[in-house]
């Protein structure tokens, strides 16, 4: 086999375990919370202290991703150590700070591994086939947290202390992906770094970040209509608590079914079928109408107040929309960047996402206390449907609506 071949199928391989062996650790640390609060007796304080430095994380994980300065496989491994080992200590330390600590620590490497990780990608993986492996990958990883979210949720209602225990097993499970992330073969060549100052430090990221916008419009307009959308998303999750107890009065097994189980099966059934049209679209084209397949949530939400089939079907829909965002929002960078280092162009999503992040849900809690959630729900909805409208009709979408893909 050409060396083309073997490092298509050697990152394959890793893309699939990476996601499986990943996801324990991933579903655990969506139970931290949960955690804090029932086996720790951690106080309001300390939960909304967790909210709110996930934001911060995600903007600060953006100098380490734009640092990378060529050694994308180190950048990842590196990441990969540094994100699960402080969860090894959970056996010996039952600290509420130390489990938050560790995991805001946990989504700060999480996020700056993307760019790098995105990069390998680009260049281990063919172009026709980096849509469909990327989003059968996720898609598997998806069905499996489902699986160990019901399962974990009912060992820990068993026995709340089993965290620990839960806790060190997958992230040593974890650090076995990191073994066979540095065997990826991949050619890097480190650039050399010029000594900058501390404000070069902080400024340099955000100035050839708002250089590439510049250079590179169709990016821009993609990124800002992705911002949209995504601030749309963002603004409803403060509401969704809210609809759901107070509007719908469902019951714990209702939840779960709806948002574990009907959204993972929507994710996991969609995951292919947006990758085969990502071979057969433009990417703004297929883009826009992700958008537009999340702005029908709310609207399909709102509809459960005349039955819990809506619920479900609410959710269902909306795992479908989120196997496009999920796959739209990690093949941006390659897909733009073409032949060029793609980890500038993730980069900037990463830095986006964290700033909408920090704004989106705050705001949204504000004004579900004020006009109620029903209303924000429609607005959430309303920006997704604007942001894929406007890009559906961008000239950039249009322009390149009728493009030829390559299949060979």
């Amino acid at each position: 086999m050409s060396d083309s071949v073997i490092k298509h199928v050697k990152m394959g391989r890793a893309l699939f375990w990476t996601s499986c062996l990943s996801e324990p650790l991933f579903t655990l640390y969506g139970l931290v919370a949960f955690i804090l609060y029932k086996d720790l007796g951690a106080s309001a304080f300390q939960i909304t202290i967790l909210t709110c430095l996930k934001p911060l994380i995600t903007i600060l994980s953006f100098y380490w991703s734009s640092g990378i300065g060529g050694r994308f496989k180190k950048n990842v491994v590196l990441a990969g150590i540094f994100m699960r080992v402080p969860f090894l200590f959970c056996l010996w330390c039952d600290s509420s700070w130390f489990l938050i600590a560790a995991a805001v620590n946990y989504m700060f490497f999480f996020r700056a591994a993307i760019p790098g990780w995105m990069e390998l990608v680009r260049k281990n993986v063919r172009e026709e086939s980096r849509g469909r492996l990327f989003s059968l990958s996720s898609a598997i990883g998806y069905l499996e947290g489902i699986v160990l979210s019901l399962g974990l949720g009912s060992l820990l209602d068993q026995d709340p202390s089993l965290w620990k225990i839960l806790f060190f097993s997958a992230a040593l499970l974890g650090l076995v992906v990191v073994v066979i992330q540095a065997k990826i073969p991949v050619d890097e060549e480190e650039e050399k770094k010029e000594r900058l100052s501390l404000k070069e430090l902080l400024l340099r990221p955000w100035k050839d970040s708002y250089q590439l916008v510049r250079q590179r419009p169709d990016f821009a307009n993609y990124q800002w209509k992705f911002m949209l959308y995504g601030f749309g998303i963002m603004l409803i999750q403060p509401a969704l608590p809210i609809f759901t107890v107070d509007k719908l009065g469902l019951s714990y097994t209702e939840l779960t079914a709806g948002i574990s189980m009907a959204k993972g099966l929507g994710f996991a059934l969609s995951s292919p079928l947006w990758s085969k049209k990502m071979e057969q679209v433009s990417f703004s084209y297929l883009a826009s109408w992700v958008f537009l397949t999340v702005g029908a949530f709310p609207l399909l939400l709102t509809c459960s107040l005349w039955g819990v089939g809506w619920f479900y079907l609410a959710y269902f829909w909306y795992g479908v929309g989120q196997g496009g965002s999920h796959l739209i929002s990690h093949m941006a960078g390659p897909i733009f960047a073409a032949k060029e280092e793609s980890s500038r162009y993730t980069g900037v999503g990463v830095a986006l996402g964290g700033i909408r992040g920090a704004i989106a849900p705050p705001l949204g809690g504000y004004l579900s206390f004020f006009l109620g959630p029903i209303e924000v729900l429609l607005l959430g909805g309303f920006f997704c449907f604007y942001s894929g409208v406007t890009l559906l009709r961008s000239r950039y979408t249009r322009s390149t609506l009728m493009a030829p893909k390559r299949t060979d």
